[in-house]
């Protein structure tokens, strides 16, 4: 009896696992949350209590194990929150300008027109 292995169809997304069935930017991420939230930890437990050092511990590591974890529409978390503060910095009201290159042209070429008349009239003065 035959055996079949299904094949994704974008094999863009298939990523060399590294360590623990995990990608390196997942172990990265993980590893920075463990640096930054082992400390908290440690330091909030004597007057936080347990549950509130966990607490505060897993909402210091949070954002780093997201940055390694999250991925929507091909894009990691940093890269959405960027795009998110992009467009709420940009003006909410956009105004569809065009750039009419017939005009500019015109305008190009009354330019060069009204320069050989002033380089005509100087040369004359000069004479």
């Amino acid at each position: 009896m035959a055996h079949y292995v299904q094949i994704p169809k974008d094999l863009n997304d298939i990523k060399e696992k590294f360590m623990f069935g995990l990608t390196k930017r997942q172990v990265i991420s993980f590893g920075i949350g463990f640096v930054i939230g082992i400390p908290v930890f440690f330091l909030t437990r004597g007057f936080l209590g347990l549950s509130g050092a966990i607490i505060a511990m897993g909402c210091c590591a949070a954002p780093a194990i997201i940055c390694g974890v999250y991925k929507k529409n091909g894009m990691f978390f940093e890269q959405v929150v960027k795009q998110m503060i992009a467009y709420f910095k940009s003006p909410r009201k956009r105004i569809y300008r065009t750039t009419n290159a017939y005009e500019c042209m015109d305008r190009q070429i009354e330019y060069l027109r009204l320069k050989k008349a002033l380089d005509r009239a100087e040369g004359g003065k000069r004479g």
